[in-house]
């Protein structure tokens, strides 16, 4: 009982903490709204067949007539101060885009052939977004995945010190009932697999090996593997050991 309570009580910090992280890290890039507002400036010229947008000119191919707008569509483009085309890449046309303007404008600019110039203003507007929710959710999420993950320690734990004193090995240290854990689970290793998975010296899990291998827990096989990471001593291949005690968990 006492152990299930440090359990929770470890999940319920970890949920805490990241929530509040959570929460902070995403308040501060999504926690208040914001406003763009873009301005171009558009000149009709040409009696309306052509227009300049950001100091590009383009030929205007068709306009659409409404009420109180003029959709422009144009294609391509080029310098103010040139009558030739800007470079386009081999074998590739430019796409057409699309323009509005007031219709008094496009009108003026037809009937006397003077520029005339109009802004078009954009306003995006986007709104803040709560972050408690999300931040509570991750903070949930973190808190079961640390509780399991500490629940199936100790089953391990647990199931390994059982089998341990069903068998008499009641001296056996905190560290050897987690060697004796990882075996169990593995069904199958090498001694650098567990000293890989455990962080123990070499004679240390040689000693508990031996100790099961005695107790009839683990059998050494004809197996080897060879060596990673410079655990098994420069490539030479590790035996494989086999739990045989009690059933794998």
């Amino acid at each position: 009982m006492r152990g299930r309570f440090f359990g929770v009580m470890m999940a319920l910090v970890v949920l805490g903490v990241a929530t509040i992280t959570s929460y902070v890290v995403l308040d501060h890039f999504y926690g208040e709204g914001y406003v763009i507002t873009s301005t171009q400036t558009v000149i009709i010229e040409n009696f309306g067949q052509q227009v300049s947008i950001d100091d590009v000119r383009y030929d205007v191919e068709n306009a659409e007539l409404f009420a109180n707008k003029v959709i422009l569509k144009y294609r391509g483009g080029r310098a103010p101060d040139s009558e030739n085309r800007l470079p386009a890449s081999e074998g590739f046309s430019p796409p057409v885009s699309k323009i509005s303007v007031p219709t008094n404008a496009y009108e003026q600019a037809q009937a006397t052939g003077e520029p005339v110039t109009v802004s078009s203003t954009t306003t995006t507007e986007t709104n803040p977004i709560n972050a408690w929710p999300i931040a509570t959710g991750i903070g949930i999420a973190m808190g079961v995945m640390v509780f399991a993950v500490w629940a199936g320690y100790q089953e391990m734990r647990g199931s390994a010190t059982s089998t341990l004193l069903e068998h008499g090995l009641h001296d056996m240290t905190v560290r050897d009932v987690e060697i004796v854990g990882h075996i169990m689970k593995l069904g199958k290793f090498t001694i650098p697999e567990l000293m890989k998975l455990i962080k123990a010296s070499k004679i240390t899990i040689w000693r508990t090996v031996k100790k099961l291998v005695e107790q009839g827990l683990v059998q050494s096989t004809e197996e080897t593997k060879l060596a990673a990471n410079g655990l098994g001593g420069r490539g030479k291949p590790s035996r494989i050991y086999r739990y045989v005690g009690k059933t794998k968990i």
